[in-house]
């Protein structure tokens, strides 16, 4: 059994039981992991209201048998003042939903994660179809999927996963 302690931005959750979530956070040591966090949904708990998704966080976990459980978490910022429009709240999906389909497990990219703080931390004062497109170009470059220059992006993406994007609505 070992401790470890990292920075991340949780990118998805699914509900598990009655009161675990299973969470994917998009670490700065570490790229996108899976954690197990028990009990958070349970109205007596303390952890619940600071794992909100892309939320921004710092972490401890305790890995036993390849399985991670978190411990404890402390809030860097909750993104609240990009959760306030539904064009926000759909263009937040979106880039959650492109981190974590298009990245791997345990496969760190610190520009990825410096993007994807970037991103959120702005996406509230600039409410323009741009922003998405520049965040998506931004990625793939990363990533490297540069050969998409001649294409639609969104055809382009859809182009490398197995299934469409769930988040893919626009409000502009």
């Amino acid at each position: 059994m070992k401790y470890q302690k990292f920075s991340g931005i949780i990118i998805n959750r699914h509900i598990v039981k009655d009161a675990d979530r299973f969470l994917t956070i998009y670490t700065l040591e570490e790229g996108k992991i899976s954690v197990y966090a028990r009990g958070v949904r349970s109205v007596k708990s303390k952890r619940g209201s600071q794992l909100d998704l892309f939320s921004h966080i710092k972490f401890e976990i305790f890995e036993k048998n390849d399985h991670r459980t978190l411990t404890s978490v402390e809030l860097l910022d909750g993104h609240d003042k990009s959760k306030t429009t539904l064009s926000n709240i759909s263009r937040l999906f979106q880039i959650g939903e492109l981190v974590d389909r298009l990245t791997v497990e345990h496969d760190p990219h610190e520009e990825v994660y410096d993007l994807l703080v970037t991103a959120l931390g702005n996406l509230s004062r600039f409410d323009t179809p741009e922003y998405l497109l520049r965040f998506k170009k931004k990625l793939l470059d990363l990533l490297g999927y540069g050969d998409y220059e001649n294409k639609d992006i969104d055809t382009f993406i859809d182009s490398l996963l197995d299934r469409p994007l769930h988040s893919k609505l626009d409000l502009h």
